[in-house]
């Protein structure tokens, strides 16, 4: 009886170190939506704010992904310059374009930084912002995808 209460012990504490390990092995991810970048292109800066995260501890985002219903157009023509989400906590930022919609097919788009290192200090105060690209150039139903890793 000793024996495997001592065993069950043993096991709930290799349980709990491995959750432990776990918990800072990422990726990790941090989710935005937009349902239409006009709502987000006014001309006062926190209007362009989608989301926002506070890490507890230092992170390096690792990549940002988009997946858009519809991409960055004006009455179906291309937008030059398209709009970006942009990753900053003021200091520090990146940015992803939102690509044209296609003329001919689907109209989605995605886009995918590949594999970055865009490192913030703990508790930065990490903004998700939309910049907008020509007047009038919109896009919608996006989902935005940021990856990080724990430093």
């Amino acid at each position: 009886m000793k024996f495997a209460r001592l065993l069950s012990i043993a096991l709930v504490g290799a349980i709990l170190s491995l959750n432990a390990g776990a918990q800072n092995a990422g990726p990790f991810l941090w989710t935005s939506y937009i349902d239409t970048t006009g709502n987000y292109s006014r001309t006062y800066s926190e209007a362009s704010v989608v989301g926002r995260f506070t890490p507890g501890v230092a992170i390096t985002v690792t990549r940002v992904q988009l997946q858009a219903a519809y991409g960055s157009s004006i009455n179906d023509t291309e937008c030059k310059p398209v709009p970006r989400i942009r990753v900053t906590d003021g200091t520090t930022q990146y940015a992803l374009a939102i690509p044209n919609a296609r003329e001919s097919g689907s109209i989605s788009v995605h886009a995918d930084s590949g594999p970055i290192a865009v490192s913030f200090p703990a508790n930065a105060k990490l903004i998700l912002r939309l910049v907008p690209g020509q007047t009038g150039c919109y896009a919608g139903s996006i989902n935005v995808v940021v990856q990080y890793s724990v430093n």
